[in-house]
């Protein structure tokens, strides 16, 4: 039962998984618009159960379902393999080099939406999980699969599961997400963590129609209002300027700063700036990666009011809104960044103009980088030659804190292989993610397995 053996297995194999991963990919689930998703959970459900010997049903809470399983391997311990198995539109169509669900290979990639995110890390795992019971007979660990398909929608239902199911999962020792963590390849990341959210909309209308601008001295203007709340968060140099932003915020810690090199060296921002075509960081060095990493944030996602049209139209505008994001860093927590936000709004005496309301939130997760489950992660990649990097927290935001701060357990996101362009035309992995996942899976496993408390 050793892992090399394993892996040569895997390596036999890599064509027939690669395969199977490509029929998966076909599959359309795209949660917006609900096409293939019952289809792809049904599919899910039935590999669990005819494929891994486990049981799983269909869990629903008012949208697309959650498959949930559970596998007894013996074992002593059990691990939560959670992913998503939705994906986003494929819009704009003429933008794809191949057609989005045709899983076409170009080189040594594999194109189609959720290749990357993450349908394609998730089948790996359970092929993994397939191959070694197969060859060996049981898993390491006993698994409680919780495969959402609305994870693209802000996981409206996974609150509610996990609370059905609390008592449940409370007796697994970690969660696993699989997924493609080479941002630069041969430099896989460790993923432990990631910010919390708010995302709030502010709209203000002060007229039923758009005023001539001749009147403009004497009445108030929406596109103003809104900004004056803007230039009370953020300055375009500075940052964010509000003092109580940080007031509650613990973060960056000695043991964060122990991995700002890992940072820095398997995610460096030059990588992000060309993804997106940044001309020039605000910030640079070790403070833009302690700002971006560790330090809460406030956003402005849109900002709409007048006319921008062609041609000359001399108005002031009858309304206006804003949308802006919070991000949440550890022992800040979303009620309390919210009452803030609306004291904030009582003290610059625009409260009877503006229309406040929190559209999403998500409170920040994190697990211990010394923990067992982390460690067991670098283990498992040491196991493959890779040096492993450690990330104690994304700048991002996921339902993370569901196992983490509910459940109480820990949470593990990694997996070798490189992947890029989520949600936009030509989404890809790399050939080598598919074995590469499939033995990582269960080595996390053995690995966590193997270690002392």
């Amino acid at each position: 039962m050793s892992l090399s053996s394993f892996y040569s297995i895997i390596d036999t194999n890599k064509k027939k998984l690669i395969d199977e991963v490509r029929a998966f990919l076909r599959m359309p689930s795209i949660s917006g618009t609900g096409e293939g998703i019952e289809e792809t959970a049904s599919f899910l459900k039935d590999f669990i159960i005819d494929e891994l010997g486990g049981v799983a049903e269909l869990r629903r809470y008012g949208g697309h379902p959650i498959v949930y399983g559970y596998l007894d391997s013996g074992s002593d311990k059990s691990v939560i393999y959670y992913n998503m198995y939705d994906v986003q539109p494929v819009e704009p169509l003429d933008k794809w080099k191949y057609p989005p669900f045709d899983a076409t290979i170009d080189s040594d990639k594999i194109i189609a939406r959720g290749a990357y995110n993450t349908k394609g890390a998730l089948l790996s795992g359970l092929l993994g999980m397939k191959m070694y019971i197969r060859e060996f007979g049981s898993l390491p660990m006993n698994v409680y699969f919780a495969l959402e398909g609305e994870e693209e929608l802000g996981s409206p239902s996974m609150p509610k599961f996990i609370e059905d199911v609390k008592e449940e999962l409370s007796n697994a020792s970690f969660q696993y997400f699989a997924i493609p963590s080479e941002s630069i390849r041969g430099k896989p990341r460790i993923i432990l963590g990631n910010k919390g959210i708010m995302f709030i909309e502010v709209r203000v209308k002060t007229s039923e129609y758009d005023v001539h601008s001749s009147l403009g001295r004497g009445i108030y203007n929406p596109a103003v209002i809104l900004s004056k709340l803007v230039s009370s968060l953020i300055d375009p140099f500075k940052g964010p300027i509000i003092d109580w932003l940080e007031e509650d915020a613990v973060s960056p810690t000695d043991s964060d700063l122990k991995y700002l090199s890992d940072i820095m060296e398997a995610a460096p921002f030059e990588v992000a700036m060309d993804l997106y075509g940044i001309n020039k960081s605000r910030l640079s060095g070790e403070d833009l990666y302690l700002n971006v990493y560790f330090k809460p944030n406030v956003n402005v996602d849109g900002f709409s009011s007048g006319y921008t049209g062609p041609g000359t139209k001399t108005i002031v505008p009858s309304s206006g809104v804003l949308r802006i994001d919070f991000r949440l860093v550890p022992n800040m927590e979303p009620e309390k960044v919210f009452k803030r936000f609306l004291e904030h709004i009582e003290a610059l005496g625009l409260v009877d103009f503006l229309e406040v309301e929190l559209i999403d939130k998500y409170p920040w997760s994190k697990s211990d980088p010394e923990g067992r489950a982390a460690n067991a992660a670098r283990e498992a990649f040491r196991s493959l030659g890779l040096r492993p990097y450690t990330i104690p927290m994304l700048p991002g935001s996921a339902p993370t804190y569901l196992f983490t701060r509910v459940l109480g357990i820990e949470s593990v996101a990694a997996g070798p292989g490189n992947g890029g362009r989520a949600h936009a035309p030509n989404e890809y992995i790399t050939l080598d993610t598919v074995p590469g996942i499939a033995k990582y899976t269960v080595s996390v496993m053995k690995h966590y397995m193997s270690m002392e408390k």
